[in-house]
């Protein structure tokens, strides 16, 4: 069995027939192999002749000022139970009006279709069973046909069955596809990154200064019930602020001798045992998402993705800038305190949210 890499040369098994053997791209090393494909571009249908990690080639009817364009290619398979398509931007390397043919490069060979492209290339050419969630399958170029079940073999109650589960299977494919498609739709049109920084932080208290002055002593060490920050006011009075809990403190860049407002933070105490939230940033546009029906979702490092509810810091003032807000996770948070993650904004409809959600239990998404 042989295994195709994106960083490495392929070696095909000697065994297999001439017409399974790769040929490899001229420059990067990459085999190009004849597998069943076909390919939309601009609503028109190209038929597919070879296709690699970093791209394809494809016959039809080609325009002539194509060469050098960026386009959206839906690349779709079809096999024996089932197709599958692809969505994949691809930049048009050459294109012949006469002939038809073209050259394809994907303008991001390690992007979201990469793991789907290594996978059929890796079981076609090995042989091996190409499977679609575990439903369905179909041999790859090494395996020959299947042994054909002797006629009567099936008794008539086993043969209704065995329909009934094969048009089960077809249906639970074909509902997954669609959720497929609609997720990759939802994410490019309707999902939107974040700008702000967004850091992991423990759910606590936010301890401001409770009049104007200067920071006369400041004890980031305090222990429950111990001064931790006094501020001497202008007229002379000094106000003592004590330690709400055995907690871990986040300063906020305050020092003794600095100068504070009234309300300004001045550092934040953290129970050890109280749960993960997030702190980040939201400009006003992203606010305007938000109020137009949007859910916000965490990503954090390990790939779990979690809907948040967002907390705009109400005290917060500025000239138009982002504003500050805490964003409280529907469930716990698998990272610890300080990690950044990514917050994203998702403004899908409500149909395609939900084939969105479908998808991910089906495919058991955390």
């Amino acid at each position: 069995m042989t295994t195709i890499d994106h960083r490495e040369k392929e070696v095909p098994s000697v065994d297999k027939g001439a017409g399974d053997v790769p040929d490899f791209e001229e420059a990067n090393e990459h085999p190009r192999l004849r597998i069943p494909f076909s390919v939309t571009i601009d609503g028109r249908a190209y038929e597919g002749v070879t296709l690699s990690m970093v791209g394809a080639r494809i016959a039809g009817i080609a325009a002539a000022n194509w060469a050098g364009a960026a386009k959206l290619a839906i690349f779709r398979f079809n096999f024996k139970e089932f197709w599958l398509s692809l969505p994949i931007d691809v930049t048009v390397a050459s294109s012949d009006s006469e002939t038809g043919a073209m050259i394809l490069r994907f303008r991001d060979p390690t992007g979201q279709h990469m793991p789907q492209i290594r996978y059929l290339l890796n079981s076609w050419l090995a042989g091996d069973q190409i499977t679609l969630n575990g439903l369905l399958g179909t041999p790859g170029a090494g395996q020959g046909e299947a042994t054909s079940t002797p006629k009567g073999a099936l008794q008539p109650g086993n043969a209704v069955l065995a329909k009934v589960a094969g048009t089960l299977g077809i249906s639970l494919a074909t509902i997954g596809l669609f959720a497929f498609i609609a997720s990759g739709l939802s994410n490019r049109l309707f999902v939107t990154d974040v700008d702000g920084p967004a850091v992991v932080q423990r759910q606590g208290l936010t301890m401001k200064a409770t009049t104007s002055g200067q920071i006369d002593f400041i004890n980031l060490n305090a222990a429950a019930g111990q001064p931790v920050y006094s501020i001497l006011s202008s007229n002379g009075v000094s106000l003592t602020a004590s330690m709400p809990c055995d907690c871990d403190v986040i300063p906020a860049g305050i020092e003794r001798g600095s100068t504070v407002l009234l309300g300004q933070p001045i550092l934040d105490a953290n129970r050890r045992d109280a749960p993960l939230i997030v702190q980040s940033t939201l400009t006003g546009p992203e606010l305007r998402t938000l109020g137009m029906g949007a859910t916000a979702e965490i990503e954090t490092p390990a790939g779990s993705r979690i809907e948040a509810k967002v907390v705009l810091d109400r005290t917060a003032t500025g000239p138009g800038g982002p504003l500050p807000v805490t964003l409280l996770p529907i469930r716990p948070l698998d990272a610890t305190p300080g990690t950044p993650v990514v917050v994203r904004l998702d403004n899908s409809p409500e149909l395609l949210r939900s084939m969105k959600a479908g998808l991910s239990y089906l495919w058991g998404s955390k």
